[in-house]
């Protein structure tokens, strides 16, 4: 992540205006920094009628990452962005959503061709209002990313005559009620939180690669619902209800396979929100998911 931060910090960005009713999704990563620390945050947002809404990511792919749901408003005369992170969908701290704190932002959204960014400050505060810290955000356009490392890499070059390419192609990321592309790997211990609104969850299991063999035993609440499992390219699906509270989900690798290592396919569904989870584990290796209702 430290090339996104040297890119950001020799930025120099104009700005051009928005219409009010503006349907694209936007796609920006780059830092948050509190002190003297800087993290990885990413926003996935769309505008529509002046309403901000979308999805938070911190520290993505981290030991600390964290998914919160956000909603906000624009102000297309100065092309100011208000937003909040208001629920947390998924976290991988220890902590997890006991204490957590809500980052409320103002930032500034700046389109260029050449490059694309959003700067700005925010406070974090708990659910009860104790304030946690403030800081800056400072993040530029997945497409604008994919240019500047585009432009070094050709400058280093220097001599060498280099045929003109076409800018890489991004994978287009929609927002079907809140539904992301993104899946969440998980790998051996590693333990994840996810908020939970309805009183029953739907989970998928498949092997979405090869058939190896893979097998693989699931408990939820300390009984077993599925044992030594193998994993089909063919979708396993389990309803139960949840209780109150805090429900845990334990999935634990019988063995590897043919291809090491066991791998498997999740999604758990909550109503309208679609959960995209990977485990990958070595033999007899375990992870958690606490569905938290």
């Amino acid at each position: 992540m430290k090339n996104y931060f040297i890119i950001l910090s020799v930025l120099f960005l104009s700005t051009i205006g928005f219409s009010q009713n503006n349907n694209q999704i936007y796609d920006f990563f780059g830092g948050k920094t509190f002190g003297n620390r800087t993290v990885f945050y990413r926003l996935l947002f769309q505008i529509n009628n002046g309403k901000v809404s979308g999805y938070a990511f911190t520290d993505e792919q981290g030991n600390e990452e964290t998914k919160s749901i956000i909603d906000g408003s624009f102000n297309p005369k100065n092309n100011t962005i208000i937003f909040s992170e208001t629920n947390k969908l998924i976290t991988k701290s220890r902590q997890g959503f006991k204490n957590s704190c809500y980052l409320n932002g103002v930032i500034t959204l700046k389109i260029n061709k050449k490059v694309s960014s959003i700067k700005g400050t925010f406070t974090e505060l708990t659910a009860s209002g104790k304030k946690c810290f403030n800081g800056v955000i400072s993040i530029i356009s997945l497409d604008s990313y994919s240019r500047l490392k585009k432009k070094i890499a050709q400058e280093k070059l220097i001599a060498k005559k280099i045929k003109k390419e076409n800018s890489p192609k991004t994978n287009k990321t929609v927002l079907p009620s809140f539904n992301s592309n993104e899946k969440l790997t998980i790998k051996d211990n590693e333990e994840i939180s996810i908020f939970w609104n309805s009183n029953t969850f739907i989970l998928d299991i498949w092997d979405d690669v090869k058939e190896d063999g893979d097998e693989i035993t699931i408990e939820f609440n300390d009984e077993i619902i599925l044992e030594k499992y193998v994993l089909k390219n063919k979708k396993e699906q389990i309803k139960l209800p949840l209780k109150q509270g805090k429900n845990k989900l334990v999935f634990t690798a019988n063995n590897t396979g043919l291809i090491a290592n066991n791998t498997a396919r999740v999604d758990l569904f909550d109503t309208k929100i679609k959960h995209q989870i990977i485990t990958q584990l070595q033999l007899n290796k375990s992870v958690i998911v606490y569905l938290i209702r």
